[in-house]
């Protein structure tokens, strides 16, 4: 008769153990949603589009798709083309090596971005996301690139 009991007790841990595993997983991913404003992620992401977008806990890799914060408090969605280390042409034609903390980051439309062409590069605090999946409009649906170290 007490075989019954244990079972019911094993399946209650766990699913309490699943239960505890799913909430640690969801806290740190922590997917927030953000709006595509404009064409500068075209083909990628268009124009209205809605990307869940979770906090950037480390380094983020070449190709990856980032949420910017600007001086001016914008936020704009684009992609690291250049990684520390990396050389890139910034505003005015200017040759950069890009420092420890530095990235330059680039629309996919480039003849649509303002981006590290007009503004130099971005320092690692200035990347506050990193977009994870494009799940708004439907036939955009897809996972992001997470990039490359």
């Amino acid at each position: 008769m007490e075989k019954p009991a244990r079972r019911k007790r094993a399946r209650r841990l766990l699913l309490l153990v699943g239960a505890l595993a799913s909430v640690r997983a969801i806290r740190k991913w922590r997917p927030a949603p953000v709006r595509v404003e404009g064409e500068s992620m075209m083909p990628t992401l268009p124009s209205g589009a809605l990307v869940a977008v979770s906090h950037l806990n480390g380094t983020p890799g070449l190709g990856a798709i980032v949420v910017v914060r600007r001086p001016d408090g914008s936020e704009h969605l684009k992609r690291i083309v250049a990684v520390p280390g990396d050389r890139f042409v910034g505003p005015v034609g200017l040759t950069f090596t890009l420092k420890d903390d530095e990235f330059a980051v680039a629309g996919d439309n480039r003849s649509a971005s303002t981006d590290s062409r007009h503004y130099g590069p971005v320092q690692r605090e200035e990347i506050v996301a990193i977009a994870r999946a494009c799940y708004w409009p439907p036939g955009a649906w897809r996972r992001l690139p997470k990039g490359s170290s």
